[in-house]
């Protein structure tokens, strides 16, 4: 059976922190706010195709969700998912990902780490991956989280049509076997998807993570690709490749792992100022590095310093 939830009968002002505890409370507790000042409308759809949960999630306006390490505290969960972009765009950060998320983009995130999902007028269907399962079936998705999937590789058009319609699947006019016989296929579906995305680059499993090595012993200096490709004596449009398997940059990784030592340096006291801290950890701008703390935490850079005060 499916609970369908909407804006419309709502008043203005109360349609968002609506909208939002409706997500929140069925699929997975975060942080939302509004990018835009503009009225907010939207849509929530969540139903449970036997054992698996799915939802289909609306909103007309633009906004980001912050698994923060507060609400992972707060609220714990650790199942994995997948969500397919209908409609819009938007980013995802999670580890050293930063995903640029398209239509018709099928994106991994887990509820067990942060991260943050900026989203622009975007429809997105959502699919829970319950992980102890999943991490016996597809060794090394949580690596993958945050990593949107390459849908030139087998299996995505497939994925893409059948999740399509487990969001029209009535349940109501099927028997239960039927209905768990089709649920296992998707998850199965979604299995073999994932499996086949590190397929293509087993040949170079490790050349991946000797560069994110290497990018982290150098990450206090200027760095660019042709250096990170010279290091490891192959072309910088093969670096590129690898890092865009992931669903990343080179120097959104480079970022990423800044942002993760600053913040290391932060919470166990050995930066005087946030000037300070910034400029140790490769950014010249102090502004823009808080700006990307927050965007990465969800927290500013001076919170962690009245903590570590306190």
């Amino acid at each position: 059976m499916k609970e369908h939830f909407s804006t419309e009968n709502y008043e203005p002002r109360h349609c968002f922190e609506a909208w939002r505890d409706a997500v929140c409370s069925r699929l997975i507790n975060a942080k939302a706010q509004r990018t835009q000042a503009t009225a907010f409308s939207g849509s929530f759809t969540y139903s449970t195709l036997a054992e698996v949960d799915i939802a289909w999630h609306t909103s007309h306006t633009g906004l980001i969700w912050q698994r923060t390490p507060q609400c992972i505290r707060q609220h714990p969960a650790n199942d994995y998912y997948i969500g397919l972009l209908r409609s819009g765009h938007g980013q995802l950060a999670q580890h050293e990902h930063r995903s640029q998320l398209n239509t018709g983009d099928l994106v991994i995130y887990d509820a067990a780490t942060p991260f943050s999902f900026a989203m622009e007028q975007a429809e997105l269907n959502i699919i829970r991956l319950p992980r102890h399962a999943f991490d016996k079936s597809t060794p090394g998705i949580s690596a993958m989280a945050g990593a949107r999937l390459d849908p030139k590789r087998p299996g995505i058009n497939t994925l893409k049509q059948m999740m399509t319609e487990a969001f029209h699947y009535n349940s109501d006019t099927e028997s239960d076997g039927h209905t768990a016989q089709f649920a296992n296929t998707l998850l199965d579906l979604v299995a073999a998807a994932i499996n086949l995305q590190k397929s293509e680059h087993t040949h170079q499993p490790d050349l991946y993570a000797r560069m994110v090595a290497w990018l982290k012993q150098h990450m206090y200096h200027p760095i660019t690709v042709a250096e990170l490709a010279n290091a490891h004596h192959v072309s910088p449009r093969t670096v590129s490749r690898l890092f865009a398997a992931q669903g990343t940059t080179p120097m959104n990784t480079l970022w990423q792992l800044r942002l993760t030592a600053s913040r290391k340096a932060l919470l166990e006291g050995r930066a005087r100022s946030i000037t300070e801290v910034a400029i140790d950890h490769g950014f010249k701008d102090v502004s823009h590095f808080s700006q990307a703390f927050r965007k990465a935490f969800g927290c500013s850079p001076t919170s962690l310093t009245k903590k570590t005060a306190a």
